[in-house]
């Protein structure tokens, strides 16, 4: 059976220079791609039998890397991107070079956040910040293979963070949004003879943004691997592979679904697909290839084909026994000469939702599974196949069987070595809005919503170790997630479970997405779940996408959870938050502290030190850079006096001021707005004293002092009193830590960025101080500090 459909390749796309301006793609929700390739299986032609039966995709001759040094250019934003940079002739002497694949800020370009929850800025959807949003440009050159000539040639991208416009040769080929899923274009017609060169701007925000708003480290850059793909003019698009068991799960059918697609604007003869099967030994599993008939196809046109394969008893694909066969499908010209040859792995299960209950094999299957993010210490989402194989290995030998990948999908080599060494997934949709959930629904967003599923669910389809599809995680509870579980499904038919990982779903009763095959809950305590769930009526198994969060000293109660998983249907596990926490290393930098307790005082992300009032001083750039005190008794300052005091050059106000603080309530000066500064202590309440901020305030050097004498606070600028108060009564202390730049009790989900300043000699009294005795650091006040900051020297200490 075939079906034709036509489409129109698009060589390049005119913009309108004054939508462009107004509407640039990366702040309009309609506009995630351009130009791109539709989403397909992860594919490779080969040229020989022995290369697909190989099935090494990067050894292929059809393969050519990208992956390499490039040349590459970081910029704070769009506006000072270097336009023109892809063209020949730009002068690039002064550029910089870069690692690809790689996370620019883990190569030591700009700056490293993490979050929780919300963007580090605080604009609304679909908006970006115009002032930081970095901008990362990359250039290189390469050289088509000879081998090559006569074939189209797309351009892949693995993975690209956040939003990415692509040059060949100085012309426009593309645009993609959406940082955890393959990109690809046909960039034939773009390519010349000789030297060839491509060029690609990452924009670090985009709309598309607001759909990653994971509990992780925001990277950015080209992380995962980009490469070259050369296929015969007359080529395999897609093909989709599923297995049907029968009813004692021992035969099974093998179904084939292929697109073939002639790029070529005249029609083209093929004569047939021919398909083999090989069993785990590489043994042909038929007497004789299959034939699939094609006909002609017409220019820019594909003929989709479908057929079915009667397999006797074939060695079946579980967790237990990861049992992989191989497909070969091979594109037959009209003379009957082998134009490509396509392979894929084949595994052997079916999976079932049943008597509320999954089952593979015609097995009830319990999940013992772990979350994972794709995250290295050292390298960021740029994983290496070693790293994944050894998390995969280490996680069988403790019994572990099942992996959420989250909250995205994961680099196509994790699920290969899922495939080999037999891990069940649980493939999520990179859609976590997480701050924003109405965006889930709002009608605008949806397509964005649907081409992230799209991308995974056609990557990732043909993968035995694929069983549940995820639809997000903390995405909303709106309408545009129950339509990605229906395009899902129709997509791909072959799975019957979806699932959702949302916040409300501790109780059936009120949660509010009723599309889901699988439900929830998370984290929900033992005897509630065995009360709303386990003695369920609902059809709908139960699985518990995250429980028993591992972070800190954590990780109890796993036996009362499993005693009930093992006595119940419905409860089929969990996924345990998470494998390996989301960390990445950082160099501990320490500056002496020369008060008579010498505090451990560490400089954290890019903080550093600058020329200062005398000597150096303490930068912030405001991207998540601050320095943070050790606790210590000496700081925990609970008398009747106290004196804070530091000079400081501000730059203008980015909406955060918390220059040094203990925490938001026992001491601290902040600039609560552009106009005022604020000294605060805590006796029996917060008590605040604000004062006026001096003409002259931003970029320039200024002394500030907050005195209190246990009977009223005290303001200074450049020994100007700018506000006093009467005050009384002890100093409260309290659990957090001293820090320049920020409060350390604001926690992992603040929506904006951190101080932006230069501060230099620091000085912290349990008494108060004259503010003229501060100013000229006066003799003997040393020896009476509880902290003496000069950032005259830094200290590497691991």
């Amino acid at each position: 059976m075939k079906k034709i459909t036509s489409f129109l390749l698009v060589a390049a796309f005119p913009a309108s220079l004054l939508f462009s301006q107004l509407h640039p793609d990366w702040e309009n929700p309609g506009v995630f791609e351009k130009n791109q390739v539709p989403p397909h299986a992860t594919l490779m032609p080969y040229d020989h039998m022995e290369q697909a039966l190989a099935h090494t995709r990067k050894f292929s001759p059809n393969h050519h890397s990208l992956n390499g040094t490039w040349e590459f250019r970081w910029s704070e934003n769009p506006g000072m991107a270097p336009a023109g940079f892809y063209l020949n002739g730009f002068d690039r002497s002064g550029w910089d070079s870069i690692r690809v694949p790689s996370n620019w800020q883990m190569e030591g370009f700009g700056y490293p956040i993490f979050r929780n929850i919300g963007q580090p800025f605080p604009n609304e959807p679909p908006d970006v910040p115009d002032d930081f949003n970095p901008v990362g440009s990359y250039y290189r050159t390469f050289e088509i293979p000879a081998s090559w000539e006569g074939k189209r040639v797309f351009l892949h991208f693995e993975g690209v963070h956040s939003a990415s416009y692509v040059w060949i040769n100085g012309k426009e080929a593309g645009y993609n949004q959406g940082g955890m899923e393959p990109a690809e274009y046909d960039i034939t017609p773009f390519l010349q003879e000789g030297e060839n060169s491509i060029g690609v701007q990452v924009l670090r925000f985009s709309d598309g943004a607001y759909l990653e708003d994971q509990d992780t480290w925001r990277l950015s850059g080209i992380y995962r691997d980009v490469y070259l793909m050369a296929a015969p003019e007359v080529h395999i698009s897609d093909f989709y592979v599923t297995t049907d068991l029968d009813d004692a799960y021992a035969d099974a059918l093998l179904r084939l679904e292929a697109d073939v697609t002639n790029y070529g604007s005249g029609s083209r003869d093929v004569s047939a697909v021919r398909i083999q099967l090989f069993d785990c030994e590489r043994n042909p599993v038929f007497e004789s290839r299959k034939m699939l008939q094609v006909g002609r196809v017409e220019g820019r046109s594909t003929v989709s084909l479908m057929d079915s394969l009667q397999v006797s008893r074939p060695a079946r694909w579980s967790a237990e026994y990861p049992n992989l066969y191989t497909l070969t499908m091979e594109v037959l010209d009209e003379s009957g000469d082998v134009n490509e040859i396509l392979s894929s792995r084949v595994g052997f299960r079916e999976v079932e939702i049943r008597d509320q209950a999954i089952w593979i094999n015609g097995v009830r299957i319990k999940f013992n599974g772990v979350n994972s993010h794709m995250l290295h210490p050292e390298t960021g989402h740029a994983m290496d196949m070693e790293t994944m194989r050894k998390d995969l290995i280490l996680m069988k030998q403790f019994n572990i069987n099942c992996v959420r990948t989250s909250h995205y999908p994961p680099n196509v080599e994790y699920l290969d070595l899922a495939d080999e060494l037999g891990i069940y997934i649980v493939d999520e949709t990179g859609d976590e809005a997480h701050a924003y959930q109405y965006l889930s629904h709002r009608s605008e967003w949806r397509e964005q919503y649907l081409d992230r599923m799209k991308k995974m669910v056609y990557r990732d389809r043909n993968h035995p170790s694929v069983v549940i599809w995820s639809a997000g995680n903390e995405s909303g509870p709106g309408d545009n997630l129950c339509a990605v579980m229906e395009e899902g499904k129709r997509i791909d038919p072959s799975r019957p479970g979806w699932m959702y990982g949302g916040n409300d779903d501790r109780d059936p009763k009120t949660n509010p997405i009723r599309c889901e095959d699988i439900v929830g809950p998370r984290y929900l305590e033992p005897f509630a779940l065995e009360q709303l769930f386990a003695r369920s009526d609902d059809p709908r198994p139960s699985f518990m996408d995250e429980y028993i969060a591992a972070t800190g000293n954590s990780l109890g109660g796993l036996d009362e959870y499993w005693e009930l998983i093992y006595r119940y249907p419905r409860l089929t596990g969990g996924a345990i938050w998470d494998w390996i926490s989301p960390a990445i290393t950082q160099p501990v930098i320490t500056t002496p502290d020369e008060s008579p307790g010498q505090i451990q005082c560490v400089l954290m992300n890019r903080a550093h030190l600058v020329d200062g009032v005398s000597g150096k001083a303490l930068r912030l750039s405001g991207h998540d850079d601050w320095l943070e005190a050790y606790m210590d008794p000496s700081l925990d300052i609970s008398g009747n006096g106290i004196t804070l005091s530091f000079w400081i050059r501000p730059e203008p106000y980015n909406g955060y001021g918390h220059y040094l603080t203990k925490g938001d309530h026992q001491f601290g000066i902040i600039q609560p707005d552009p106009g005022q500064l604020e000294f605060y202590l805590h006796t029996r309440e917060r008590v605040s004293l604000l004062g006026k901020l001096p003409h002259g305030w931003e970029g320039r050097w200024h002394h500030v002092a907050g005195i209190y004498d246990g009977k009223k606070m005290e303001l200074y600028v450049d020994g100007n009193r700018t506000g006093t108060r009467t005050c009384s009564g002890t100093i409260t202390n309290g659990p957090e830590r001293v820090a320049i730049g920020k409060s350390t009790a604001m926690g992992d989900s603040h929506m904006g960025p951190l101080s932006h300043a230069t501060i230099d000699r620091v000085r912290i009294f349990g008494e108060p101080v004259l503010v003229e005795d501060l100013k000229r650091d006066a003799e003997g006040l040393k020896p009476k500090s509880r902290l003496w900051l000069d950032f005259e020297s830094t200290r590497r200490e691991g």
